[in-house]
């Protein structure tokens, strides 16, 4: 059984926690404070209204507008406990992980709303390139089991991403290492009852490796009508596109000695995904204590990929088109000045075609005779939820939830000649998942806080239908509880010191679409986070997070893997940053990310891969016209990579590096 290098000391790590007590030195205003758990990067904005106890963070707008990325993923590195699985392979990018959960889509464990409204493939993935910095309003990420709102991919807790409706006019054009060229632009307007804004982009790179070469665009509009002072109705649309070469994977050797280079056997790898999105949102206050809301949304996702991943193998065609239909309802009751009731019902209609096709003489040309997957289903999902909280103040506070899942569809596949064969959705009959949170306040600067509840793993693709037996087949079960601390020493600080541990029975695991079973796991570990505001010109913040995973009971035939790590998930993560804002028109900021190593197989052999640390610095000057700035990533061009494993003992690696040092030079113009 392997030596656990979670709990090892880093550098970064120490200084996170040698900060600390500077925090208690600083003298505490006499001002009035609420204490809460959600701990905010960026300039301080009002903390989300989620109803949640737990590890809860928040970038704003002031350390996300003034980025420029290839993938909207890279925005997350300032999470806590977060950790991104950068593919670097055109369309299929890059992943966000937490909670001990892999990054590169074996198990989809968070999902994404995007202005409240579900943004995951069939597969989990998150679409996020839809959306640019620019039109970002904030990320709000909720790590655990204890949200009643989100049922599907809610394993280890959510993302939620606030696109920007103020009044403002902006046009950021860009320029970069790589020869990338990017045009942001976001315009919002008030007339009387009516807000509308819209934000664009367009980024185009030839990207740090070779045959990395990448085009996306993207256009979104909302308009808002204040029918009353108590009733609203919006609509949002969004439509995107994103075309990109892929440089495709790399042996160990290769990826050391040239890590700027093309696998020779990729030269046609590549491809384009679209994405449309429209949707209505009304919400309303009946009275003083009673509100409710509803949202109604149409999805279209579609992506045609190229792709080989070694030498020996053949490239294929592989295509999707999704379309999803959703409804959320949702009401809230404040029942008196303690007592509150809220609840919902959601549900979606996913229409997925799902292609993968061989090629003929290795290049772009479907073989229609080589079929290895036609399939065309429907996937539905239903979900309500009730929760009834109690709040004394501060003092101390409780809420208690429960949601319920069914899941339903029809299948039907085919083969060369085009002859059909159908399967019935397996019946896991109602998904019952309890959650708790709760808080004590220990007077006006320490706060206790516990949450826990159940989640959901379900199959996907062919492995959710069956032609037999419709009940051999169950859901992976997820229950996870987390214990903490926050603390707040000084007005404008803010600590939270946690531990979590989530165990699943009966995990999968999916493999280049093919599930294969882990059997019982446990996850656990620790959580720290901290952001001070010490002045009005300086902002520091930092996190620290060990993640232990174990494989508790394996699937048949593996007892020897009892004990071991699970593939893919870092043993540690940590970032700290400063933002200082030397003048009232120039800002400077810097940010150092580390992420420990982790095993690319159940049998923890072969090594571990992708640790790194790296800096990132930034400047800003604002002139009367607008902001002129500089942002430098990777400032020491240290190593990092991806790494994955088609072999049980480390023996089929591939390897892809990230990008080196680089810098944006970018003129915001407002008007």
């Amino acid at each position: 059984m392997p030596v656990s290098t979670a709990h090892r000391p880093t550098p970064l790590a120490a200084a996170l926690f040698l900060a600390l007590p500077t925090l208690a030195l600083a003298n505490a205003a006499d001002e009035a404070r609420r204490l809460d758990t959600v701990v905010v990067i960026g300039e301080a904005s009002a903390a989300p209204d989620l109803d949640l106890q737990g590890s809860l963070d928040v970038i704003t707008r002031s350390e996300i507008g003034y980025q420029s990325v290839n993938d909207t993923s890279a925005l997350f590195d300032k999470i806590p406990g977060l950790y991104i699985a950068r593919y670097n392979q055109g369309l299929i990018n890059s992943d966000i992980a937490i909670r001990g959960f892999a990054g590169d889509g074996e198990t989809p464990h968070s999902k994404l709303l995007i202005d409240g409204v579900p943004m995951n493939l069939h597969n989990g993935f998150g679409e996020m390139d839809q959306l640019f910095p620019t039109g970002i309003e904030s990320i709000t990420v909720f790590k655990g089991t204890s949200d009643p709102t989100v049922g599907l991919f809610g394993i280890a807790g959510n993302v939620r991403i606030t696109t920007r409706e103020d009044v403002a006019r902006e046009l950021r054009v860009a320029y970069g290492s790589y020869d990338a060229r990017e045009l942001q632009g976001y315009a919002g307007f008030e007339d009387g009852p009516v807000t509308h804004s819209y934000s664009l982009g367009w980024r185009q790179t030839e990207g740090y490796r070779d045959r990395m070469d990448l085009e996306k665009k993207a256009f979104g509009g909302r308009w808002s009508l204040a029918i009353s002072d108590d009733t609203t109705l919006r609509a949002i649309v969004r439509t995107a596109s994103y075309d990109g070469d892929s440089p495709g994977y790399l042996t160990l050797a290769e990826s050391r000695a040239n890590p700027r280079a093309s696998a020779s056997y990729a030269d046609q790898d590549g491809g384009d995904k679209h994405t449309q999105h429209g949707s209505l949102h009304f919400d309303q206050r009946i009275n003083d204590a009673l509100t409710w809301s509803a949202k109604a949304y149409l999805n279209h996702f579609e992506r045609e990929r190229w792709v080989r991943f070694s030498a020996v193998q053949a490239l294929q065609n592989r295509f999707d088109d999704q379309d999803q239909q959703g409804l959320i309802l949702s009401a809230r009751w404040a029942i008196n000045a303690n007592w509150t009731l809220d609840g919902g019902i959601d549900g979606e209609t996913q229409d997925v075609i799902e292609q993968r096709f061989g090629t003929r003489g290795q290049q772009r040309v479907r073989d229609t005779s080589a079929v290895l997957r036609n399939r065309d289903f429907t996937f539905e999902h239903w979900g309500a939820w009730a929760r009834v909280g109690f709040r004394d103040d501060d003092r101390w506070g409780v809420s208690t939830a429960l949601r319920a899942d069914r899941i339903g569809g029809d299948y039907v596949q085919f083969n060369a000649a085009g002859v059909p064969s159908a399967r019935d959705v397996l019946d896991f009959g109602t998904i019952v998942q309890p959650k708790l949170n709760a808080f004590v306040g220990l007077g006006t600067d320490w706060q206790l806080f516990a949450n826990a509840g159940r989640s959901f793993q379900h199959p996907l693709f062919a492995d959710a239908f069956t032609a037999g037996n419709r009940r051999a087949r169950d859901v992976s079960i997820n229950d996870g509880w987390e214990i903490g601390a926050a603390w707040a020493p000084t007005t404008g600080a803010q600590v939270r010191l946690s531990y979590w541990e989530q165990k699943a029975k009966d995990e999968f695991v999916v493999v280049d679409g093919t599930a294969q079973n882990v059997g019982e796991t446990l996850r656990e570990g620790v959580d720290l986070a901290f952001d001070w505001r010490f002045s009005d010109r300086w902002t520091l913040w930092g996190n620290a997070t060990t993640i232990d995973t174990a494989i508790v009971r394996p699937a048949s035939n593996r007892n020897a893997f009892i004990g071991n790590e699970l593939r893919g998930i870092p043993n540690r993560t940590a970032s700290l940053g400063l933002s200082v804002r030397a003048t009232d028109a120039l800002t400077a900021r810097v940010h150092v990310d580390h992420q420990g190593d982790y095993y690319v197989n159940e049998a923890n052999l072969g090594g571990q891969f992708g640790g790194f640390t790296l800096l990132h610095a930034s400047v800003e000057q604002r002139f009367g016209w607008g902001v002129l700035a500089l942002q430098l990533n990777n400032l020491t061009d240290r190593f990092h990579e991806y790494v994955f494993d088609f072999s049980e003992n480390g023996s089929n690696t591939i390897h892809s590096p990230g990008d080196g040092r680089n810098a944006t030079l970018s003129a915001t113009i407002e008007f």
